[in-house]
């Protein structure tokens, strides 16, 4: 991941840069990082891709290295997806950083979050940031081991995400995660260790080019992150990064397992959301489950709450349900489909539409469902209004009328008249017309027929009625004029049909040619029978061909004989063909049958029970034909209360718009089905071309719209049965039957080991594709990564139990009879790989076993000899085997009341004075123990600076003025005050001789008193060490009382002089006259001098030290006067005699 690693400074980016490096006989080279590095063309080249591990020789030739002088450097990682991070190693060439962070980021960069401070001093560089270990898991400390200046080179930062020293019970909560799952890694350095240059005036140009950053190498380790649902990972392809398998490197892209996906497995797979999805757990691989759609949608999501009403254990709702199903698991129909009991719900057409009347139905035509003997409901049965029934709710019930949609209650009550109606309460169940008594007319038989009216010129009409209607008699009642009317005839003059009859056509007895039969020698007819005709009205004014369903052909000479069963007894006929009757003929049939014909009107197929009186046709109900309304019209079928149903017949499937009129099933063309041909006959498909299912023999049904083969037969599969299923192989197109894959054996066996197989067509040899975990021909080996012998009964091939730390691709990774492994990575060992190898530390189960990071100056030499490079350290936790008084992980530090490390030995005692420190614990470097207030030194057995006394007892402090003393303030021992320059007294609190008095200014006084002063101290030391040298001549000898007198006498006029001289002179005048003075004394000493030198023997010596000494007593008497005299003209004050 060359690419995905940058640096913020690269030394020699833009051309060659000079650095020096220190203690090397080559102090100073040249970095030049314009190209990469190669070991011959580019050797002075450090760029930031050089951390990258490569395991190559002369690993220490390549680094990257920094500019000179820069404090604040970065170096940053950007993953291409989230990864589970585990550890960072930082090698250095030059010192580690004097301060540091480490940073990580899980939104590529957006927001960062702080992993861990090191700094050699966590107050200065990090404040407000603890110091030491932390405390808990996801604590922000700041670590100081880690920044050292030594060793100045191969020094390593490392820092681990989870501290094995807690123990995390549950590693997926959110918290754990949120802390070991990054996308960035960034490495940010704060601060050089430039070993104090800092503090002298060198040149700033020399003192940058020693002082940089320098890294050998940068290991991260860690996994991708699959949450448990993945053992291996792919490259993340069209990304940035070195997309290949280079050894130990880890790729991005989870294979995922568990029907989970993502790129870090973090959901279910499409139509796998059943279950909540969650992270892998120890031996729980807590794998999504399929959605329970019953084959009616691939579409599901999950849903909580679904998921806790069902006890947690299905959440999935299936989405997009197909077939007309619906529900949680498409396992219900949907309004106005009903559940078919002869299939499963998981067949395509288990649910039917409803065959409900819209308007007499609830809601518009629904149905039930489904049947449930608890609920009492069938599936398909029509939810009926109220007065509506019928197996479609198509009718009403009786003594109701009126179907209609937009009636809440489906139909009305009948309102009959009882009185007048012959059926009480029964009505037509279409228009609500009652039928009615004879003489009761009205819709509800609630009137009565009402006599004719007669006046005016009766005569004259009862003359034309005579003339045209002879039913009339020629008798009638000289009262009312009522004729005296044949049977069935009514009317005061015989001109109506009684209630009930009707005046008979023309036309009445009519008889079809092509229902007749040929006179015997005649021709034969020619009938024609029309079953596509279009039904319409007679035209007004134009001629009547034909009439009904078909016609005959009667050839000229040719005779018809009808058989004649309708006529009650024989009469004259007259003989006409069919034509639209222009006239309206009755006279004769009533002339010859003397009464009207009663009417017949069908109480179903009539809108009444009276007909016309002219003729007798009723009045028929939609699709109802015949005078008396009691068959179907042509084109329509099923005679009821309700009229006729039109036929409908499909126009493309039917051969003729004319249906049976009984069932009303129409004629269909070949191929077609349904009663109104509009449908394809079962194996086919494409209404209205049907054709023959291509299901290549192996279905008899399929799809009726898209010809998908149903229920493929002899194991051939696809929407042609075009193909073997799985465990099969063969040609169903060629007619190659399918046959079972021999892998080793069949599909229906327990030893059936592959996918599916083919037959090569070249060798005609078959081929199996295995599953995972088998190889060879017919699946009968084990591959690499795998053990067993599958070839013998009962057995299978198993993986390899080596915890994934082998090779699986590595034919000798493990035993391929017993799977003991044998060639285990990552450092580790066992029958399984489960442990890691001796000198390593971790879990083998994660693939982490680190090489223990034993200090070698700590350890036990026994156990981790010097030089072979291998350390025993717990095998779990990675705590080194320390020497006596030596602790940490890796025994880097000594125990508390030690120090010095020493290779072999261990640490040494701190030897604290206890009564003098705070407490048993020393410096583990320097050995300083931790002294009290006032005592110093390594084992606090001295006082400290500005105390005294002895540290064994007590050290006092002392009490010496600090504005008139220097460092140290006072003696250790004495305690007596370092007084400053100018300044006198037992605490240092006056100002000395030849400085004025303001203390503690303290200020010296002119420059001519230092001289003067300096010539009257020697005069004033020469005559005290001649007084001291008369007294020891003196003690050898005897001497008189008087002369001792004298000489104490002397004594203390040389006193008087000393306290004079020492008085402060306060002018100049003053002190030219001391001068005179002092002239005067020393020629008077060097006299005496020399007159000493010159004593011949002692007597004589002491003789003339006497006189010397009387003569020079009277001389300092003198010199005392004549100075009090010059000192009260300086001082204006009575001086002291």
């Amino acid at each position: 991941r060359s690419e995905q690693l940058t640096a913020s400074s690269v030394c020699g980016l833009t051309g060659p840069q000079k650095y020096c490096i220190i203690g090397y006989l080559e102090k100073c080279f040249l970095c030049d990082s314009r190209y990469p590095y190669n070991p011959y063309a580019h050797p002075n080249s450090h760029p930031i891709e050089n951390v990258i591990t490569t395991f190559e020789p002369d690993r220490k030739k390549k680094w990257w290295q920094s500019e000179n002088g820069i404090d604040h450097v970065s170096i940053r990682l950007d993953l291409e997806t989230l990864f589970q991070f585990s550890h960072l190693i930082l090698t250095f060439k030059t010192f580690r950083p004097a301060a540091m962070l480490v940073e990580r980021s899980a939104d590529y960069g957006h927001t960062w979050k702080i992993f861990r401070y090191f700094a050699q001093n966590c107050a200065e560089s990090f404040p407000n940031i603890p110091s030491g270990p932390a405390k808990g898991v996801g604590d922000i400390v700041c670590d100081p081991r880690y920044s050292d200046i030594e060793p100045s080179t191969e020094g390593q930062v490392v820092l681990k995400a989870l501290d094995p020293s807690f123990e995390i019970e549950n590693p997926y909560i959110q918290s754990i995660q949120e802390l070991i799952t990054l996308t960035n890694l960034r490495i940010n350095f704060t601060k050089l260790h430039t070993l104090g240059d800092t503090l002298f005036g060198r040149r700033q140009s020399d003192l940058l080019e020693k002082y940089y950053y320098a890294v050998y190498e940068m290991v991260v380790r860690g996994s991708c992150f699959c949450n448990g649902h993945a053992s291996q990972c792919s490259p993340v392809q069209k990304l940035r990064g070195d997309v290949f398998y280079q050894p130990g490197m880890v790729h991005g892209r989870c294979v995922c397992q568990h029907n989970t996906a993502g790129m870090s497995c973090e959901r279910c797979k499409e139509f796998y959301n059943d279950a909540p999805w969650r992270p892998a757990e120890g031996s729980q691989d807590n794998a999504c489950k399929p959605c329970k759609c019953n084959g009616h949608s691939d579409q599901c999501h999950f849903d909580m709450a679904v998921y806790i009403a069902n006890d947690r254990i299905s959440g999935g709702v299936c989405e997009d349900c197909q077939h007309h199903t619906m529900g949680q698991h498409c396992d219900q129909c949907k309004p106005f489909f009903y559940r078919d009991p002869r299939k499963t719900i998981s067949d395509p057409r288990a649910c039917i539409p409803c065959d409900c009347d819209p308007e007499g139905t609830l809601y518009s035509g629904l149905c039930e469902s489904c049947t449930d003997p608890i609920l009492g409901t069938i599936a398909g049965r029509c939810l009926c209004k109220k007065n509506v029934e019928g197996i479609r709710c198509d009718m009403c019930r009786p003594s109701y009328y009126g179907l209609s949609g937009s009636d809440p209650l489906g139909c009305q009550p009948c309102t009959c008249n009882p009185s007048g109606s012959l059926s009480f309460s029964m009505c037509d169940p279409v228009t609500g017309e009652c039928l009615c008594q004879r003489f009761v007319t009205g819709p509800h038989c609630d009137e009565c027929l009402l006599p004719p009216v007669y006046g005016g010129n009766i005569c004259a009409l009862v003359r034309l009625l005579h003339l045209f209607f002879p039913t009339c008699s020629s008798r009638c009642s000289s009262s009312d004029g009522q004729c005296d009317c044949l049977p069935n005839i009514v009317g005061r003059q015989c001109t109506e049909p009684a209630p009930g009859y009707f005046f008979l056509p023309l036309d009445y007895y009519i008889y079809e040619a092509e229902h007749a039969k040929p006179l015997s020698g005649s021709a034969p007819l020619v009938c024609f029978t029309f079953m596509c005709g279009i039904q319409r009205e007679p035209t007004p004014g134009k001629p009547v061909t034909w009439t009904g369903p078909g016609f005959a052909r009667v050839l000229n000479g040719a005779g018809l004989r009808f058989t004649i069963s309708n006529i009650p007894f024989a009469m004259d006929f007259d003989i006409a063909l069919r034509y639209e009757p222009e006239v309206f003929e009755f006279r004769l049939l009533i002339h010859h049958l003397n009464t009207f014909l009663r009417d017949a009107c069908h109480p179903e197929g009539s809108l009444s029970s009276s007909c016309s009186q002219l003729g007798g046709q009723c009045q028929c109900k939609p699709n109802v034909a015949g005078r008396c309304c009691d068959r179907c019209s042509a084109g329509s079928f099923g005679f009821g209360f309700h009229g006729c149903y039109s036929c409908e017949c499909h126009p493309q499937g039917s051969v003729s718009t004319l249906c049976d009129q009984l069932t009303g099933q129409c004629s269909c063309r070949r191929e077609v089905a349904g009663r109104c041909c509009n449908r394809c006959l079962a194996g086919y498909f494409g209404f209205p071309n049907c054709r023959p299912c291509p299901c290549n023999g192996y279905a008899e049904l399929c799809d009726p719209v898209t010809g998908a083969c149903l229920s493929c037969s002899g194991f051939t599969a696809g929407s042609r049965c075009e193909r073997c299923v799985n465990g099969y192989y063969g040609n169903p197109l060629t007619r190659d039957p399918c046959r079972p894959c021999m892998c080793p054996e069949s599909p229906a066996s327990s030893r059936y080991f592959a996918h599916s197989c083919y037959q090569d067509p070249r060798t005609l040899q078959l081929i199996c594709n295995c599953l995972e975990g088998y190889s060879g021909n017919q699946c009968d080996e084990c591959p690499s990564g795998f053990y067993g012998n599958p070839g013998r009964p009962g057995a299978q091939c198993l993986p390899c139990s080596c915890n994934n730390n082998i090779d699986a691709t590595d034919p000798e990774s493990c035993n391929k009879v017993t799977g003991e492994c044998l060639k285990c990575l990552y450092n580790t060992h066992g029958p399984n790989c489960q442990f890691c190898k001796p000198g390593y530390f971790g879990s083998a189960l994660l693939q982490n076993c680190r090489r223990c990071t034993c200090n070698f100056s700590g350890v036990n030499p026994a156990i981790c000899p010097p030089g072979n490079g291998v350390c025993l350290c717990d095998q779990m936790t990675g705590v080194c085997p320390c020497l006596p008084n030596v602790i940490g992980s890796i025994c880097d530090q000594c125990a508390s009341g030690y120090w010095n490390m020493s290779h072999g030995i261990g640490c040494q005692f701190c030897d604290c004075k206890p009564r003098n420190s705070q407490s048993n614990q020393c410096n583990q470097f320097t050995g300083q123990c931790s002294c009290k207030l006032g005592y110093s030194g390594r084992h606090c057995d001295e006082c400290e600076e500005n105390y005294f006394g002895d540290p064994r007892m007590h050290c006092i402090s002392c009490t010496c003025n600090e504005e008139g003393t220097r460092k140290p303030e006072c003696d250790k021992d004495t305690g007596a005050c370092n007084c400053r320059i100018g300044v006198t007294g037992k605490l240092c609190d006056q100002c000395g001789r030849g400085f004025r008095q303001e203390f503690p200014t303290c200020s010296r006084c002119h420059l001519c008193f230092d001289q003067w002063d300096n010539e009257i101290t020697t005069l004033s030391q020469t005559v005290q060490g001649l007084m001291r040298f008369a007294a020891n001549l003196e003690d050898k000898r005897d001497t008189r009382p008087g002369c001792d007198m004298r000489f104490k006498g002397l004594e203390d006029k040389i006193s008087e002089i000393e306290r004079i001289l020492k008085t402060p002179v306060l002018s100049l005048e003053t002190l030219l006259n001391i001068k005179d003075f002092h002239d005067y004394i020393r020629s008077a000493l060097n006299s005496i001098q020399l007159q000493i030198q010159e004593v011949p023997n002692f007597s004589l010596k002491i003789l003339s030290v006497g006189k010397y000494k009387h003569s020079r007593v009277l001389d300092c008497l003198c010199l005392r006067h004549r100075a009090c005299l010059h000192l009260q003209r300086c001082t204006g004050a009575a001086a002291p005699l």
